[in-house]
């Protein structure tokens, strides 16, 4: 599987022309960021996986958020969090178990 992902103005979130979301231009470096490509792949491959529940139900001003753009705003509004350390506690947090 080959996932492709542009650093321009595609690259920002479906809810980008909302108004009641401020994308400031913190927000808009990281979403042009090599980061921002690296967890939009690790999330969307976790959304592609079985392995996880990544049903979301977040809403965000009148726009309901998927589980990718609803991490990814978090991660743009919280510039200091590890991204591996995030990504590795969401896997642990959303991995469906098997009942004992």
């Amino acid at each position: 599987m080959t996932l492709t992902t542009q650093t321009n103005e595609t690259s920002l979130p479906q809810y980008a022309d909302d108004n009641s979301i401020s994308m400031t231009p913190a927000r808009k470096r990281f979403y042009a960021s090599e980061q921002c490509l690296t967890a939009r792949m690790a999330l969307q491959l976790m959304v592609d996986s079985a392995l996880y529940d990544t049903e979301s139900s977040y809403f965000n001003g009148y726009a309901p958020l998927g589980f990718v753009d609803r991490h990814l705003h978090y991660l743009s509004t919280h510039p200091a969090t590890r991204l591996e350390g995030y990504l590795s506690n969401l896997k642990l947090m959303t991995r469906i178990r098997a009942d004992q």
